[in-house]
């Protein structure tokens, strides 16, 4: 853990048989805390936060960079701290139902289920077959309910929440991504399939990146982690039978842009793999909503819709963005289509 951590809080002389470890992708971040987080480090626990303080939702990243699954809390403060985190699961999922419907609920349920996997997933020191076995199936099952679903491709598309930890942004960015898909007519099952999974997986090369390197942003050592996180990503899932090329192409691509000026590898357009290219339209969209997520959900949208407008061919190809546009402004833009007379 960063030294700030330790540097900030001492270490306690209670023992393990007076804690009880609590995971952490089942904590909501930036909601306040019911009791005092510790960590274990070196054998000593560590407080790390206060009750009424919040974990910021970056905070994530260095726990998934330093494979922190789980924090600790006393143990006569469980039944509390269980209750609170089951509100706050709740709260979470109910803000999505507002806006897919309550007989929706279910697909709303797994997307947090989904979400609390993929935090689990990143924070594996390795990938494991197990762990990607599962993550696979729960995809493969997700989509297939949307697939099923008459309006399956709207509701996808509002499956979205504010992305607090990079787990949230990921499963934002597999679900806009497969809504995308659909509209350009992609409707095979194993396609959706693919670009679900390459979306889910796309940042496991950035979740990874040393929390100290990207406290400096504009460093060069920053720089050049961000730079190879697709690299990095892919690689690292080669080593699974169990995903495919298509996945992988998708996780080293999904930073390429149109006019050859992306990364890692510099392609132009048409040596883009196609699959790659939607998920980095959703990824750029996400990313702009949470830029702007301290505007109101409609100025949000709009101003994430205006950033792909904008662009011009530079990152994107511009054949995908009439039916894209049209698709994102329809779901999210409050936009009506004119009626041709």
């Amino acid at each position: 853990m960063s030294d700030d951590i330790e540097n900030k809080y001492e270490a306690t002389e209670e023992t393990e048989k007076e804690f009880a470890p609590v995971p952490v992708a089942k904590i909501k971040p930036n909601q306040a805390l019911v009791a005092d987080i510790f960590l274990k480090l070196n054998e000593k626990f560590i407080k790390f936060k206060y009750k009424g303080d919040e974990i910021p939702g970056e905070k994530y990243q260095e726990f998934i960079a330093k494979n922190i699954k789980e924090v600790y809390i006393h143990f006569n403060h469980v039944p509390d701290f269980m209750a609170w985190m089951e509100t706050a699961k709740k709260k979470s999922i109910d803000e999505v139902v507002k806006k897919v419907g309550e007989e929706n609920r279910e697909l709303a349920e797994q997307r947090e289920e989904i979400s609390e996997l993929l935090y689990e997933t990143f924070a594996d020191e390795e990938l494991s077959n197990e762990t990607v076995d599962i993550l696979r199936e729960q995809s493969e099952d997700f989509i297939g309910k949307v697939k099923d679903n008459p309006t399956g491709t709207a509701i996808l598309a509002k499956l979205q929440k504010a992305n607090g930890t990079v787990a949230d942004h990921c499963v934002n960015v597999a679900n806009l991504s497969v809504f995308l898909a659909m509209t350009l007519g992609h409707n095979h099952l194993a396609v959706l399939e693919n670009v679900y999974m390459g979306a889910l997986l796309h940042d496991y090369g950035k979740a990874k990146i040393p929390a100290e390197i990207l406290k400096d942003k504009n460093s060069t050592k920053a720089n050049m982690a961000m730079r190879d996180h697709p690299i990095k990503g892919a690689t690292a899932l080669k080593k699974f039978k169990g995903i495919n090329k298509a996945v992988i192409d998708i996780v080293m691509q999904h930073h390429e842009q149109e006019n050859g000026k992306g990364y890692p590898l510099g392609l132009v357009g048409k040596d883009i793999y196609g699959l790659a290219k939607i998920v980095s339209i959703a990824n750029i969209f996400d990313n702009v909503c949470e830029e702007n997520n301290m505007k109101s959900e409609d100025e949000m949208y709009k101003a994430a819709i205006k950033s792909l407008e904008y662009d011009r061919g530079r990152r994107i190809e511009p054949g995908l963005l009439p039916r894209i546009i049209d698709a994102l402004k329809l779901t999210f833009g409050g936009y009506v289509r004119e009626r041709k007379l």
